[in-house]
């Protein structure tokens, strides 16, 4: 009887150490769980608050770039306004090493579409060196509507078609001088990564290139499927009824979020088009005619200036109406 009794009390101490080294006997009575809980919640409410934190800080920085853009813009205007703006196109940005036969026409010579990253940067460090402003659309419009002034060496950079080495290559360049430009997308081919068969043969931005991009590049219309043409070779924006460009281009401008520009595929458009452009909400389309800007002139047929394959500073300087 007496072992009985001590056998029972040995069991008893080990199971009450067991207890004591956390090991539930039994059922759990929920205090486990309930601290899991709380745990959750509080990580849960960290990444919430640092999450809005982060919203925030990136508002303030927003608001503080552009209050200073405002106050540069306004001092560097006082000095020497512009009487007409120079804007440039681009379409695509490729570094010569990735250059392929394709790039090249028949006689051997680059396509026109195309500037080699090398000078892109020089073109881009030129404007840099000589104190040039890169307007936003919002201001530009402001300019040709006789609203506002802006500085002298003031110019409009836009690229056509949204080309994926247009993020890869341009984008940083701009970045580092801390300039803005504006992108002409052809909204029906702007995916997400994840509708991609093949994310690396994709040739135009996707939806998070665009989002990411978006501190330099503003985005506007280049059409959302009328970058075409018939077989005769007439484009879409002269064959195609009133109603259907109108809704096309509302398209775009829906999947844009917001825009009131358009560059004019193949710079090809008559009255027509111009009315159902205006009318579904485009209120500055831009051509591929040369020469330079200014208030005054038609908002829907706005001069541009090409940038050629292996043009010399001075070749860019007569763009930029320095020559």
């Amino acid at each position: 009887m007496k072992n009985f009794t001590l056998i029972s009390l040995i069991i008893l101490a080990l199971l009450g150490s067991l207890v004591g080294f956390g090991f539930n006997v039994g059922e759990n009575d929920g205090t486990t769980d309930a601290a899991e809980n709380e745990t959750n919640e509080s990580n849960t409410d960290v990444e919430s608050t640092s999450s809005a934190k982060k919203q925030d800080e990136n508002l303030q920085s927003n608001e503080t770039k552009q209050t200073q853009r405002d106050e540069r813009l306004r001092m560097a205007a006082e000095k020497a306004p512009a009487r007409e703006i120079p804007v440039l196109t681009y379409h695509h940005i490729i570094a010569k090493d990735d250059l392929k036969e394709k790039n090249f026409n028949k006689d051997g010579t680059l396509a026109n579409t195309i500037v080699p990253l090398e000078n892109f940067k020089k073109q881009m460090a030129f404007l840099h060196e000589n104190g040039f402003y890169t307007l936003d659309l919002e201001e530009f419009q402001q300019f040709m509507e006789g609203q506002i002034e802006v500085p002298e060496k003031s110019v409009l950079i836009t690229f056509d078609d949204g080309h994926k080495n247009n993020y890869i290559n341009a984008y940083p360049v701009m970045k580092d001088y801390g300039f803005q430009a504006v992108e002409f997308l052809i909204t029906s081919y702007n995916k997400d990564e994840a509708e991609l068969q093949d994310v690396q043969n994709n040739h135009y931005l996707t939806h998070e290139e665009i989002d990411d991009a978006s501190d330099v590049f503003e985005f506007a219309s280049h059409t959302n499927s009328f970058h075409n043409s018939e077989e005769d070779g007439t484009a879409y924006l002269i064959s195609k009824s009133f109603s259907e460009v109108e809704r096309d281009i509302e398209t775009s401008i829906d999947l844009i979020g917001q825009t009131n520009a358009l560059a004019y595929p193949y710079g090809a458009y008559d009255e027509e088009t111009m009315e159902a452009i205006h009318a579904a909400g485009i209120e500055m389309a831009f051509t591929v005619q040369a020469g330079y800007a200014q208030p005054g002139d038609d908002m829907l047929q706005i001069h541009r200036n090409t940038v050629r394959p292996y043009q010399s500073i001075s070749e860019f300087k007569e763009l930029l109406n320095l020559g």
